[in-house]
């Protein structure tokens, strides 16, 4: 999946495709975070893969840009994980 959507039929087709291959047990959100025509939203989901029934979490931030009152694009970007 690519980490940038434009539109909203790219939007909801990234929905339809996380509901259908993941499992979903938790998510947190935090923000937030306005600056100008920015916003930035921390998501950590914890979920399981429908296909191979691994489960993980993972973090990412979105950032949306927003024109004339709506969602202009959205961008998803992962954040490092801790290595064990």
């Amino acid at each position: 999946m690519p980490a940038e959507m434009r539109g909203i039929d790219q939007v909801r087709g990234k929905t339809e495709w996380v509901e259908n291959r993941f499992a979903v047990h938790s998510a947190k959100v935090g923000g937030p975070v306005v600056a100008g025509g920015t916003c930035v939203v921390l998501f950590v989901i914890d979920v399981t893969d429908k296909a191979s029934k691994k489960r993980m979490q993972m973090s990412e931030v979105g950032i949306y840009t927003v024109k004339d009152g709506k969602v202009a694009r959205e961008e998803f970007l992962p954040l490092a994980q801790k290595k064990e």
